[in-house]
């Protein structure tokens, strides 16, 4: 059963009938245009690369962190955000101190999942403190006390437009 159809044996004849120079270009061609086709999808793979991370935060958006206090003054705060793995930071105009109000500290966000936390810890004999989030200069949560912990994630802080 070792027919060969006319299709295949057309493509043979082709192929054999063809000179060495002939060939040669051929071969060339062939092989420009592979290398134009892996160039063109390299550079449509990096165009929609690009545009996906674009979307998973890279732009940094900003959110302030404020603290008042009738009494002018706290005994700490401290926040943490997932852009920098949920490091503590604490703040104090000097160790062990009071931290003297109103305060308040903008942080740039790129991350697009977690919680951004603002702790504020008030002096026990004042009437208390208030902390709050604000993006685009609107507040987003608020809580007062003598022991005020805000929180908000950022998917709520930014949703998705």
């Amino acid at each position: 059963m070792n027919r060969k159809l006319p299709w295949h044996a057309l493509i043979c004849r082709v192929i054999n009938d063809l000179t060495p120079a002939s060939r040669r270009r051929r071969t060339v061609v062939s092989i420009a245009v592979g290398v134009a086709l892996c160039l063109v999808t390299l550079g449509l793979w990096l165009t929609f690369a690009g545009r996906r991370e674009e979307g998973r935060g890279q732009q940094a958006r900003e959110i302030e962190l404020e603290v008042t206090s009738e009494a002018g003054q706290v005994q700490s705060i401290n926040w943490r955000y997932p852009d920098d793995e949920y490091q503590i930071h604490n703040v104090s105009d000097r160790p062990g101190g009071p931290v003297k109000t109103p305060w308040s500290q903008r942080i740039d966000v790129k991350a697009t999942r977690g919680p951004i936390n603002l702790n504020v810890v008030h002096d026990p004999d004042s009437t208390g403190a208030t902390c709050q989030i604000l993006v685009n200069g609107k507040v987003v949560e608020e809580q007062s006390g003598p022991f005020p912990h805000c929180m908000i994630t950022v998917q709520r802080a930014f949703p998705a437009s």
